[in-house]
């Protein structure tokens, strides 16, 4: 089975695989404990590194353990595209053209047209040749209005929990398909499959299967012994056994050469940065997630600034920032472990003010008349011809830096204004009990918002 690829395309994607790997063994740092170790040591690329499949094993479990004690039901569900899609990667339109104009117009709803999922509607009306990224755009299209749908967004607006596990893999002349595992109430399933019926119209997806008492089909199915087992006896299979080093082979490079991913999940854990950065502390996958769900909370992560923090309920607190690791106790402080080293990226300031400018040019702007000002390394605020110094914004903070400011703030020297907006935010967040503190304000603060006042300063 060549999956719809040719011997050049399988050569292509084992020299491609082999100048990665190449690469990953030539490129090496040094740790803070002074070893020596190689890019490939500490990579997690599907294809080179056994420590992905282990990963993606750990976290598919994870996800089973979280539908368990969320009390969640499994559907499976297997997604396909109509039989005329495989015409259309040779240029062959004849089964599309024999079909009614209504019914071509009525599919052609399913059929993206559009900047994200690609101009397809367009290649169809002017009869181009198709390739298997675009028909898995196709299938990611319907994916996309499914879960857009009634069900889903009777989930959401009821801030009711689901997970899904979504994997791809090829037919034998290459042609997508996908298989979803989902965990969703079960009293949500009626709903589940009218919005399956409405968006994935091919009849391949809505067979009946032999003697089922359930109703189900082919594409939908709730009647599942072994959840886990179901997603990764397709998942697997896609996969090099690194162990043995068996060479790349038609399945895989079909990935690579379509540029599919595998497998893709819900935003149901903890990121998988921050579990790769956390691992050495700690490696309960299941345990790091269920800190997040728990309330009140004290945990979170920004992959932009490179940071996260994960508090749990006895004080244990793990912290990540700029490539420094700590395992700390929140209320002692006292620092149990440490690895890594901080290493803050500075941020490019494209220029500096000696003074204040004659003329303005267009520099950051953050509100309306509202700009960002270097001089001498400090930053000010510039408005209204002038200078002032930003006192810190509590809604830009993170919950354990605004509590540590909020411990340290001075009431007797603090801007009132600025003391009650933070003290609103604190109960907002819930990081302590107590009532809001009215604020009179004017025209112009209303205007600008609360987290956005300012302490000034000399007027320089």
């Amino acid at each position: 089975m060549n999956y719809g690829l040719t011997y050049n395309d399988l050569k292509f994607a084992r020299q491609k695989l082999d100048t990665q790997k190449k690469y990953l063994e030539d490129n090496s740092f040094t740790t803070s404990s002074g070893q020596v170790k190689s890019l490939l040591e500490v990579s997690f690329s599907a294809n080179i590194s056994e420590r992905y499949y282990a990963q993606l094993s750990n976290k598919i479990n994870t996800m089973h353990s979280l539908a368990i004690s969320q009390n969640l039901k499994p559907l499976f569900l297997t997604i396909t595209l109509d039989g005329f899609f495989r015409g259309f990667l040779t240029s062959n339109y004849d089964k599309w053209d024999n079909k009614s104009e209504i019914k071509r117009e009525e599919y052609l709803k399913h059929i993206p047209n559009n900047a994200v999922y690609g101009l397809l509607r367009d290649k169809i009306n002017n009869k181009e040749q198709f390739n298997a990224k675009d028909l898995y755009n196709i299938l990611c299209f319907q994916w996309y209005r499914f879960s857009a749908g009634y069900a889903f967004k009777q989930l959401k607006k009821s801030s009711r929990p689901y997970i899904y596990l979504k994997s791809t893999e090829p037919h034998k002349d290459g042609v997508p398909h996908m298989h979803i595992l989902f965990w969703v109430p079960e009293d949500s399933f009626s709903s589940f499959q009218k919005d399956f019926v409405r968006y994935f119209p091919a009849p391949q997806n809505h067979k009946p299967i032999n003697n089922s008492a359930d109703g189900d089909t082919k594409g939908f199915q709730t009647a599942i012994n072994n959840p886990v087992g179901y997603i990764m006896k397709y998942t697997t299979k896609s996969f090099m056994d690194l162990r043995t080093g068996e060479d790349l082979n038609f399945l895989q490079a079909w990935y690579i050469k379509n540029k599919i991913r595998r497998i893709t999940t819900s935003h149901s854990t903890i990121p998988q940065w921050v579990y790769q950065k956390v691992f050495a502390f700690e490696q309960d996958w299941y345990h790091l997630t269920d800190l997040t769900i728990r309330e009140p909370r004290l945990c979170e992560w920004s992959k932009e600034d490179d940071y996260f923090i994960l508090i749990e309920d006895n004080g244990r607190c793990l912290e990540y920032d700029s490539g420094l690791l700590t395992l700390k106790h929140i209320d002692s402080n006292n620092i149990i472990k440490q690895i890594g080293e901080y290493s803050k990226k500075s941020k490019v300031i494209k220029s500096k003010f000696k003074s204040i400018p004659t003329k303005w040019i267009n520099f950051k702007k953050t509100k309306p008349n509202l700009y960002e000002v270097w001089i001498d390394d400090k930053l000010y605020i510039y408005r209204d011809k002038k200078l002032s110094i930003p006192t810190p914004k509590p809604l830009l903070m993170k919950n354990y830096e605004l509590l540590t400011y909020w411990q340290n703030l001075d009431i007797e020297s603090v801007n009132p204004y600025h003391f009650a907006h933070t003290h609103n935010v604190m109960i907002e967040r819930g990081l302590m009990d107590g009532f809001k503190i009215p604020i009179n304000h004017n025209v112009e603060q209303e205007m600008w918002g609360f987290d956005n006042l300012y302490l000034e300063s000399e007027v320089f």
